[in-house]
């Protein structure tokens, strides 16, 4: 896979008999190191005039998205773990962790395939249940200037 990427985004966060969809179509850079694929993309902060940059780092059984900028956290996915993240906003902070049920992902020279199950708790209390699927494919707009 090339360094410019298309990323598509979906999931939903499942509380009670809500259901909040979450669909996010980028373009992004795509970058590797040994065995880890960071993936990265800016986002526009929703009512601010900041932007927001976004990281996935792919590990073989690992995945943590971070997020910098008006918004700030580190989301960490690992089967059967639970991680403690701060997510800072402007309107203050919340303690949240992320209880990964089902983590698969599916990587090879064309794609990166990234499949999510987790339970988010906010200031310790079970806040949703999620998923989120997340898909890499190089991009087929945007050529690089090395040839490619």
């Amino acid at each position: 896979m090339k360094e410019f990427v298309d990323i598509e985004i979906s999931g939903a966060h499942l509380r009670y008999d809500e259901n909040d969809p979450i669909a996010v179509n980028i373009s992004g850079n795509h970058y590797v190191d040994g065995d880890t694929h960071k993936i990265t993309y800016v986002e526009e902060a929703q009512g601010f005039d900041e932007i927001i940059l976004n990281t996935i780092i792919v590990k073989k059984n690992r995945v943590e998205i971070i997020k910098e900028g008006v918004v700030n956290s580190k989301m960490v996915f690992a089967n059967n773990s639970r991680f403690k993240v701060t997510y800072d906003t402007p309107f203050g902070r919340l303690n949240m962790e992320t209880e990964t049920k089902l983590l698969l992902i599916d990587m090879n020279k064309d794609e990166i395939n990234i499949y999510i199950e987790y339970i988010l708790y906010i200031e310790g209390d079970r806040a949703s249940n999620s998923k989120m699927r997340i898909h890499i494919v190089e991009a087929v707009d945007r050529v690089d200037n090395k040839g490619g």
